[in-house]
């Protein structure tokens, strides 16, 4: 996919989920998994362009900052990110990476994803990258029902999908069934004026929307389920983002649906297709902190 401004790198940029506590546990042990080679180098072209791929066993990250990366690597939001020199944000780097041949081992199942703690340990390696993690009290949006009869919208369905059923029919060579395309049987999709998700709990949605407020949205905060409603839904939410991304003359990437100018805000997009709306309150956020940073060694 050929490289876009800062919000459609913001899209391929966060695909991570996180446990933040158990980030915090994995960052100081010595035992983190590694790539097997990285390159650091500054990138001075000063075209504005960025890119974070991450496909197969090579890590690729083009006109990113340090920021972008602690973002990437902790699945945090930039207001998530709390002290450090200004040029972690001004100084660009372009990153490449290899994991081993041998799939490293030292990723809990119930935390961060391998990749994010291999991200972790180059940050640390190459940037003497030192952080905690702390619980803050800070503005949020939270989810809640639009109306008081606690109606669903239309694009908010209770989910009749039983994903271990499906995920054990697929090992045994079963047909697949559930919910029909464009909506994911069982996970989410989320970019650019759309979130679609199958089979997701309340908390599940809003660490989508979190994720989508990485890319290029000005809601800077964190958004928190406190709908009350219990189970699995199945979510279809179109909308027009506050920055409309320029994908070029052939259009959005594969994958992505074309986006309607004319759309409503995402804010009238939850009330109105699913019956929700995004309160502003306040509530727990967890901040990781920089203790130590340095310029990294071109290589």
């Amino acid at each position: 996919m050929a490289p876009t401004r800062r919000f459609a790198a913001g899209l391929i940029c966060i695909a991570l989920v996180a446990a933040i506590a158990a980030t915090d546990r994995a960052q100081s042990s010595d035992d983190l998994p590694r790539f097997e080679a990285v390159s650091v180098k500054p990138n001075n072209r000063g075209d504005g362009l960025i890119t974070i791929r991450g496909r197969g066993s090579h890590y690729v990250a083009t006109g990113v900052s340090l920021r972008a990366l602690i973002q990437n690597a902790y699945n945090v939001q930039e207001f998530q990110i709390v002290g450090g020199p200004d040029w972690i944000d001004t100084a660009k780097f372009d990153i490449a990476a290899a994991e081993p041949d041998t799939p490293p081992t030292g990723a809990p199942p119930d935390g961060p994803s391998r990749r994010s703690l291999m991200i972790q340990a180059m940050l640390q390696d190459r940037f003497a990258l030192v952080t905690h993690t702390e619980t803050r009290e800070m503005p949020v949006y939270a989810i809640v029902p639009a109306k008081n009869d606690r109606t669903l919208g239309p694009k908010l369905r209770k989910s009749s999908v039983d994903c271990a059923a499906l995920t054990d029919a697929a090992r045994g060579g079963g047909p697949p069934r559930g919910i029909p395309s464009p909506v994911p049987r069982c996970g989410s999709n989320v970019g650019p004026g759309f979130v679609l998700a199958g089979d997701r709990t309340m908390a599940q949605f809003a660490e989508a929307l979190s994720r989508l407020t990485m890319t290029g949205s000005s809601l800077n905060r964190l958004i928190i389920d406190r709908t009350g409603l219990e189970g699995s839904y199945d979510i279809e939410l179109h909308f027009t983002p506050e920055r409309i991304p320029n994908f070029g003359p052939d259009g959005p990437p594969r994958g992505i649906p074309p986006i309607d100018p004319n759309g409503p805000s995402l804010f009238t997009a939850v009330q109105e297709q699913l019956g929700l709306k995004l309160d502003a309150q306040r509530g727990p956020v967890t901040v990781v902190v920089i203790d130590k940073v340095e310029r990294p060694s071109e290589d």
